[in-house]
């Protein structure tokens, strides 16, 4: 890991992208948001970023599972990701991502953020469920909702046990939070912490930071 390294967390949304970047210190360094369709702010946001975990699917679903009949009709559809991070870390995902178009805005969003990147020559792209990652921190429990003040506040002390600086989170929205919990999971992959969720029978996977509560 090189001296000065950044690395970056971005929260989908179909309108705005919220960005997060912390150093190799896990120091948050800087908050940003970006109108989701403004590819070059987007680019120009993570130059020089060592990692950047994104909170959205990377690509359609090819449907590997799809005459799987144990799996419910929902996620006999899903990547191989998703149908996995349910199965063995019981975070089942709200959503899964489609064969095929139409796909919600948020989606677009974020297949615009990682081709985007892709382009630009990012080192590493990783995909990330935020949900899981703050459930990775808190050793399986699960997290109160985000929308919640007692969510948004058990988020907060779960990034500083996991060595985050959080001195100034307590006024941050979720969206954020998640930002930073996709950073945090993107040093952890420069660190070797991070593990990739996967069955493997596609090219998804789904990161997840080092399990919380003993880090070194």
């Amino acid at each position: 890991m090189s001296r000065g390294a950044r690395f970056l967390g971005i929260d989908v949304g179909a309108r705005t992208l919220h960005c997060a970047t912390i150093d190799e210190q896990a120091v948050s360094v800087k908050r940003a948001a970006l109108p989701a369709e403004d590819t070059e702010a987007l680019a120009h946001w993570c130059v020089d970023a060592e990692a950047v975990a994104i909170d959205a699917p990377e690509a359609p679903s090819t449907a590997p599972h799809v005459e799987e009949t144990g799996l419910s009709p929902k996620f006999r559809r899903a990547r191989c990701a998703e149908i996995e991070l349910g199965r063995r870390h019981g975070s089942w995902v709200s959503w899964v991502a489609p064969v095929e178009a139409p796909f919600p805005p948020w989606m677009e969003a974020g297949f615009r953020a990682f081709a985007t990147l892709r382009d630009a020559g990012a080192p590493e792209l990783l995909e990330v469920y935020p949900y899981a990652c703050f459930r990775a921190l808190a050793a399986g429990r699960r997290p109160a909702p985000k929308q919640t003040l007692a969510g948004r506040k058990e988020r907060v002390r779960l990034l500083a046990a996991a060595g985050v600086a959080v001195d100034r989170f307590a006024t941050f929205s979720h969206d954020f939070l998640d930002a930073t919990v996709a950073a945090l999971t993107a040093l952890d992959r420069a660190r070797g912490r991070a593990r990739p969720v996967t069955c493997g029978h596609d090219a998804s996977a789904i990161w997840l930071p080092a399990d919380g509560p003993v880090r070194q």
